[in-house]
């Protein structure tokens, strides 16, 4: 009997693959599970990158506002600025404008109005000192003057001339010299602080400030940071020709530099470093004279 023939008959497919194939897929998996990772490593350089840019801009950014706010505030000339260095500067803050709603009284009271009471923080009798403006002889403007005094107490609820919601400022200071404060004298208060640079315990550099207050001054505490070692900040004093000065009631523009640092460190060639960058900007003083001009 004759063997039937199976040309025609179907094969079964295989099992499996080839050792070749296997190799193959392997090999196109490492190239895209590399590709992959090379892309996801440097989305994490940029991202940490952009992140200590954001940092240190933050941080050079508040620097500079605090201390531009600061002192576009001072009168050089009438003794706002107490002591200025290379990397520091001590002066009288501006804290409180206020303006007197009745005339002084013989204990030495002045009653300001509350509705025109423009402060950075309530008045605080440990810290500040109280400058007044005294109006001599109406006709005449060579004879007014700004008496200070010390501030013994504040007593919210004093009513004003006209009857209006007032804060009496008890002073400490000679009565006569409120003999001629009427209503609507401006009045204004100020604290001690000192704005430098300093590095802390961690060995971290910071823009800090310390104040006046109770007698003596404060233990210093951080405003913004990290900056570089030792040049984090720069401060210039220039009088009103441009060039730099060291007598405070002569400076007429103040040059100031921010340099900040990251806080972590980044990769970088050769190692591991920190973002650095800087910004600058320049600040002139209320009632500064321009030389050849006005005051502005």
């Amino acid at each position: 009997m004759r063997a039937p023939d199976r040309r025609g008959a179907r094969r079964s497919p295989r099992a499996g693959f080839a050792l070749v194939e296997l190799v193959v897929a392997l090999a196109l998996t490492l190239v895209v599970a590399g590709g992959a990772y090379r892309v996801l490593l440097g989305s994490q350089r940029y991202y940490r990158l952009l992140a200590a840019t954001l940092e240190v801009h933050q941080a050079e950014r508040a620097a500079l506002e605090v201390l531009a706010a600061e002192l576009r505030e001072l009168d050089p000339a009438g003794g706002d600025i107490l002591a200025a260095g290379a990397d520091s500067i001590t002066i009288r803050a501006a804290r409180l404008l206020a303006f007197a709603c009745a005339p002084a009284d013989a204990a030495g009271r002045v009653v300001v109005r509350d509705s025109l009471i423009y402060a950075f923080r309530a008045a605080d009798p440990s810290r500040d000192r109280i400058r007044v403006f005294r109006e001599g002889d109406p006709d005449r403007a060579d004879d007014d003057a700004w008496p200070e005094f010390g501030l013994v107490s504040v007593q919210a609820g004093q009513p004003c001339a006209d009857g209006a919601p007032g804060t009496a400022l008890e002073l400490d200071g000679p009565p006569a010299a409120l003999d001629s404060v009427s209503s609507g004298a401006p009045v204004r208060a100020y604290e001690r602080v000192t704005y430098r640079l300093y590095a802390d315990g961690g060995g971290e550099w910071w823009l800090g400030v310390r104040e006046y207050a109770g007698g003596r001054w404060a233990a210093i505490s951080p405003v913004a940071g990290p900056l570089e070692p030792r040049t984090g900040l720069a401060l210039e004093f220039l009088d009103a020709a441009g060039a730099v000065t060291a007598e405070p009631a002569r400076i007429a523009r103040i040059e100031l530099v921010v340099r900040g640092l990251s806080g972590a460190r980044l990769p970088a060639a050769g190692g591991a470093g920190r973002l650095a960058d800087s910004l600058r900007t320049s600040v002139q003083p209320r009632n500064v004279r321009r030389e050849g001009g006005a005051a502005p």
